[in-house]
């Protein structure tokens, strides 16, 4: 099977190839994005036919401070989607001359290393354990020798893909020390709407070297939306929007997350069906033999097993595509049915499978 097919989340089009199942028969619980979308609605024609406003984008930017906790709108570039604002910012970031080098705090996303990489940045990941991630922050004598040798930290809180999490308070330190040492420290918060609680957004005001990135596409199920956004001091935030250009987001994406970002009570009530499918889904991959909850987002789940390579074949001959990771091969995450024929779907897999025979 190709590298291809495992290199991120969503790849159903090899996955149809390699299984020879039409595209529109999978069920896709590879990616961390909702099942349940926010309800989009019908955009304006106006949306379409004319350039994005200036006004369009300033409401955008003003709904994302709101939701955000963001002590002033000045400190918000607004781009389409995260991925562009994690190929951007470390292009910004070497261009200084004062960042040779970045570290990344793994296993986790992939393409933050590439990007560090590719910005002509040497770039180490370093893989812990959640826990082990946690008390690095914590502690000054077990993170001193990292920092003293690197320019940027990159930690994505919860991380993805086993959902471990740093706390406000530890990571609001950990903030402070590398800034009061001149060094910078990328956090990636795609999946922090679940736990709004472990967002530094609020504390922007008083970081000047730190860059918080939040993702639309994910929570509200609108990952082809392209909106995401650089939580930063005021004059890093205007870089990146200067880079970025006008019209970086498209007119409906911006009226449809405008009107996502406000709305609190779909939020709160996704917050709330997330939690408990997320309790559901474990209760059916746990039941089999030896596996294990590693950790999740609420958005995705990642287990570890002997048998689950086995699985996410069997689940992939029915049509269900999981997420497997070659480094380590006894992990499968999984993000959430979105409806209950769906649920009916992946139990049926399930209760077809027999570990002993594979």
């Amino acid at each position: 099977m190709s590298d291809d097919i495992f290199h991120h989340g969503g790849a159903i089009d090899l996955a149809a190839a390699h299984y020879n199942i039409a595209l529109d028969e999978w069920l896709d619980l590879s990616t961390g994005i909702n099942p349940v979308p926010y309800p989009v609605g019908t955009p304006s024609p106006e949306s379409w036919h004319r350039l994005p406003l200036k006004s369009d984008n300033d409401a955008l930017v003003d709904a994302a401070q709101t939701c955000y906790n963001v002590p002033s709108s000045a400190h918000i570039a607004s781009a389409p989607g995260t991925q562009a604002l994690i190929q951007l910012v470390p292009f910004l970031l070497a261009q200084t001359g004062s960042v040779k080098t970045a570290v990344i705090f793994g296993p986790t996303y992939g393409e933050h290393a590439r990007a560090w990489e590719r910005a002509g940045v040497k770039t180490t990941e370093i893989s812990y354990p959640a826990h082990t991630r946690l008390s690095l922050v914590q502690s000054h004598d077990k993170s001193g020798d990292i920092i003293a040798s690197h320019d940027v930290f990159v930690i994505v809180n919860p991380n993805n893909p086993d959902g471990g999490m740093i706390d406000a308070t530890s990571l609001f330190d950990f903030a402070k020390r590398l800034q009061d040492q001149g060094k910078y420290l990328i956090i990636d918060e795609a999946f922090a709407d679940t736990v709004p609680g472990i967002s530094l957004c609020s504390k922007i005001n008083v970081l000047t070297h730190t860059v918080v990135l939040r993702s639309f596409g994910k929570f509200f199920g609108l990952a082809g939306a392209r909106v995401g956004f650089a939580i930063t001091a005021a004059p890093l935030a205007r870089q990146i929007s200067d880079r970025l250009g006008p019209w970086a987001i498209p007119g409906p994406a911006l009226h449809i997350a405008t009107r996502a970002l406000t709305d609190t009570s779909w939020q709160t009530a996704t917050r709330t069906r997330l939690a408990r499918d997320a309790s559901r889904l474990d209760r059916l991959i746990c039941a089999l033999p030896d596996c294990h909850l590693v950790g999740g987002t609420g958005l995705l789940q990642l287990y570890s097993g002997a048998c689950l390579p086995a699985l996410h074949h069997h689940l992939a001959t029915n049509g269900i595509w999981g997420r497997r990771f070659h480094r380590t091969p006894n992990w499968l995450r999984l993000g959430l049915p979105g409806s209950e024929t769906d649920w009916h779907r992946l139990q049926s897999a399930l209760d077809e499978f027999s570990p002993a025979t594979r």
